[in-house]
């Protein structure tokens, strides 16, 4: 089992890895500070307006950042569910992703790497920390 509680920024993706690497059954981690894919995000045209806000820029990130988290450890053989883990009221950063080892790791023509890229994809993201260190090439076509 591996617990990474407000690991911040790529270090949540550290944690992730180090635990898939380790051969964890089962990753429970509280993300924090998702800084990384922020200034790759490409926002459709439509949300542009919107995320000229900081807030607005710094919550899509969250959102794009653990989506893509929680769809690699799907493609890396886990079963994931997200959800928040306290209330709002104590702290904004009340994210839980936890994922359950349930199969072998995906591989590159399956429906977990289409989702994926296509994910990456639309949000213009070029490279991502546990993409990396899973050996997940988010550019490729199968």
């Amino acid at each position: 089992m591996l617990i990474a509680l407000h690991a911040c920024d790529t270090a949540t993706d550290d944690a992730l890895a180090s635990g898939h690497r380790a051969g964890a059954r089962l990753l429970l981690v509280a993300p924090c500070c998702q800084k990384e894919l922020r200034p790759q995000l490409q926002a459709p045209e439509v949300l542009a307006p919107a995320l000229r806000h900081g807030i607005w820029q710094e919550r899509h990130a969250e959102f794009a950042t653990d989506a893509l988290r929680a769809l690699l450890l799907e493609w890396a053989g886990y079963r994931t569910k997200v959800f928040e883990f306290i209330s709002q009221e104590h702290t904004a950063k009340n994210l839980m992703i936890a994922a359950v080892r349930s199969g072998p790791q995906c591989g590159d023509d399956s429906e977990e790497a289409r989702r994926v890229r296509e994910l990456a994809r639309f949000y213009g993201v070029r490279s991502q920390r546990l993409a990396a260190q899973l050996g997940f090439d988010l550019r490729a076509t199968a």
